[in-house]
């Protein structure tokens, strides 16, 4: 009986590691836009996609690549007319996946970009969740989409 319990006990781990030896990157992660800009987002050279103001936008990192990110003011303005643009390498390693930036202090143990000494903004990168961009309210608004407040004191 014993002898039948290590058995199963030897196939279930081996049926693990073979599982997991055939497991595929990827992680579904967020971009986030709590500014009045649009964020156009294109992974890998791809399309362009855009996050308006105040919306957020599911993205899936299935392989380790490039992410470009433009903000621009306006639904029909391209990369080209962006106030900013950036672009950040992205790992994807099984069910790890996350925004590559920073110098690569102690990297192998927190994970890139953790202490966050090269300066992203307007971007928050890898935050809420290792993955996740977020488009900060700092980064301002577009006169165009907000309009001229008018006020006397």
């Amino acid at each position: 009986m014993r002898g039948l319990s290590i058995a199963a006990g030897i196939a279930a781990t081996l049926g693990g590691l073979i599982a997991a030896g055939s497991a595929e990157a990827g992680c579904t992660r967020q971009i986030i836009n709590r500014s009045g800009y649009t964020a156009l987002v294109s992974r890998d050279g791809g399309p362009w996609v855009a996050v308006g103001p105040r919306r957020s936008q599911s993205i899936r990192y299935r392989d380790s690549g490039r992410i470009d990110v433009a903000l621009t003011c306006g639904r029909g303005a391209g990369p080209e007319a962006a106030a900013f643009r950036a672009s950040y390498g992205t790992v994807a390693v099984i069910d790890r996946c996350y925004i590559a930036f920073g110098d690569g202090f102690f990297e192998p143990q927190l994970g890139g970009g953790f202490f966050g000494r090269k300066d992203t903004g307007p971007l928050a990168l890898n935050n809420p969740r290792q993955g996740d961009l977020v488009v900060g309210p700092v980064a301002g608004a577009c006169a165009v989409e907000r309009g001229a407040i008018t006020a006397r004191y």
